[in-house]
């Protein structure tokens, strides 16, 4: 999968799909630091994930390692891991590891993982997959525990998918609904076998075709809750 390939490639190269920069471990050691993780997936409704694979990808010797956990009747996981952490973007903040949330129905979610203390509590809540055909409109609401963005957008991101009942070029534009929210940029992914950005951003689709598309910004994310109308329009070649 894409954008699940993107965590190990944001650890391994600090690019390719984007998201905060970040950097390799030092020093690469096999000792590394220990922590233990636990917490709860629940949906935008508070209802816990049954389930859902949580995944802690970190650095530990210069490679990767991915110890996944699947959460109980309760929604709860526990997985306790040993890292080497990492420099977090540019607020002098350390990573542990790129927590990956994947459950039915639900958008896939990702968000670091800080290094602060051993116990760390981490608990995500999944939204709902939103599907709109081209040609509608949605509100679209972004709050601060939603996932950060998958590309060079800064998170949290509105997340949605896009179909093609037919073959066009597809507009997509983020208008927001409160003042000063500001502008959003939009992310389209990946007809082209590359991310797609702008506000608004156009680009040649066929028919039955699904784009995946978030909502961001190119700063650190929104500090509070915003939330935008996204229009969508398909025109005919």
């Amino acid at each position: 999968m894409f954008k699940r390939d993107c965590v190990v490639l944001l650890l391994i190269l600090a690019s390719a799909c984007g998201g905060s920069t970040t950097t390799s471990p030092t020093p690469l050691t096999s000792n590394g630091e220990a922590f233990n993780v636990t917490g709860v997936v629940t949906d935008d409704q508070g209802v816990p994930v049954v389930g859902a694979e949580v995944t802690m990808s970190h650095w530990l010797g210069g490679m990767v390692r991915r110890p996944s956990v699947r959460t109980d009747a309760s929604g709860g996981y526990t997985i306790a891991f040993t890292s080497n952490p990492y420099m977090n973007g540019t607020n002098g903040s350390r990573g542990a590891a790129r927590a990956e949330v994947v459950a039915e129905g639900y958008e896939w979610y990702w968000r670091t993982v800080l290094a602060t203390i051993p116990q760390v509590t981490e608990n995500f809540r999944l939204h709902r997959i939103t599907r709109v055909t081209a040609g509608d409109s949605i509100l679209l609401a972004v709050t601060p525990d939603n996932g950060l963005c998958t590309g060079w957008l800064a998170g949290p991101c509105g997340r949605l998918r896009v179909a093609a009942p037919a073959d066009g070029n597809l507009t997509i534009e983020a208008i927001p609904t409160q003042v000063p929210a500001g502008l959003p940029q939009i992310e389209a992914c990946c007809l082209s076998g590359n991310e797609r950005y702008g506000n608004p951003l156009t680009l040649p689709v066929t028919a039955g075709a699904e784009v995946w598309v978030e909502v961001g910004q190119e700063r650190p994310g929104f500090d509070t809750s915003v939330s935008f109308i996204v229009k969508t329009l398909l025109a005919p070649f």
